[in-house]
């Protein structure tokens, strides 16, 4: 796992960096109705209450054309980002979304993104094939109607929006009911409340239920790793780090180029788009509702396997192989 703990650091911290080049787009321009007016950070008591509001929709495309359409609009639990730094002035990643009030067009909540579809589109699959992928964005719960905004970067590495839905908080398509959730949590650090830290959840595939005290072992092993370097050394009393776990009927995850496939609880993978070592997963859905039985800011998914392997994707999530050497 040491190898791979440097892929787990920069997916957190700088994985976006590497994604200011734009992607391939030659789909036609949309009309950009509502220019957001940016007053800096907002007072969030005004516009919105503390919790997290999480949009999944359906990302479709090919390499040169992408789509997308509303799943859901639901609760994610409390809101455990900051209630002061609302506005991402890094502008990081190929995407960004923007979530403006309606009535006013004032800018309310930003952040840049990379996404398991921006991946599929630089497959040669996906010159000549349709892909589908689950996606979400997570905010705070406005009290009033909101437009958000999907931004992607064009030719001249400048964002360029690309799709925009509203949502009504007080529609009867937003369900605004929590997950009653049943998975064991396991705090490995809690340092204060969650809109002043930085909050990490692990999560945990291919661990069987006789191996949930390795899973619980192997988050605490990743969390002392993480946190013996920098940037996170000087800052450890400003991350507090969480494991939900997910027990498997059997042990390990697919790894479809070895001919070993599994049904792992968060169906990991290695051979991402054909690629060995690159483990993800496009189970979107799961990931997050399982996320959600905790506050979070950023996921780290734990694959129970000695072959080396990983992924990130910047503000989604990034996975280790918890025993390579």
């Amino acid at each position: 796992m040491r190898q791979t703990l440097i892929v787990v650091a920069i997916a957190i911290t700088a994985f976006g960096c590497t994604q200011k080049n734009p992607a391939p787009n030659n789909q036609s321009k949309k009309v950009d109705t509502i220019a957001a007016i940016n007053r800096g950070d907002v007072d969030f008591n005004t516009f919105f209450t503390n919790k997290t509001m999480r949009l999944d929709y359906y990302h479709t495309g090919t390499a040169k054309r992408e789509h997308f359409a509303v799943d859901e609009v639901v609760n994610d639990g409390i809101w455990p980002g900051s209630d002061t730094k609302l506005i991402d002035k890094l502008e990081l990643g190929p995407y960004f979304f923007e979530v403006i009030d309606k009535s006013s067009n004032v800018l309310l909540y930003s952040r840049g993104f990379a996404s398991v579809f921006g991946e599929w589109q630089s497959t040669p699959e996906a010159d000549s094939t349709w892909g589908t992928f689950s996606e979400s964005l997570r905010f705070p719960w406005p009290m009033k109607p909101v437009v958000i905004k999907i931004k992607k970067r064009d030719s001249n590495n400048k964002f360029e929006t690309i799709w925009t839905t509203t949502i009504d908080p007080a529609s009867r398509q937003v369900n605004p009911a929590e997950i009653k959730h049943t998975e064991k949590v396991d705090v490995i650090a809690d340092n204060g409340p969650v809109n002043r830290k930085l909050d990490i959840v692990i999560l945990g595939d291919g661990y069987a239920k006789t191996e949930m005290e390795k899973f619980r072992n192997d988050a605490k092993r990743l969390a002392a790793a993480l946190m013996g370097v920098e940037p996170f050394k000087s800052r450890v009393k400003d991350i507090s780090i969480r494991a939900v776990e997910t027990p498997a009927e059997e042990s390990g995850v697919s790894k479809p180029h070895h001919g070993i496939f599994r049904r792992s609880p968060l169906s990991t993978h290695y051979s991402s788009f054909d690629s060995e070592r690159y483990v993800l997963s496009y189970d979107n859905k799961t990931i997050r509702n399982v996320a959600s039985a905790v506050p979070y800011d950023f996921t780290v998914i734990l694959v129970n396997e000695r072959t080396y392997g990983g992924g990130g994707i910047y503000n989604l999530y990034t996975t280790v192989a918890a025993d390579n050497r």
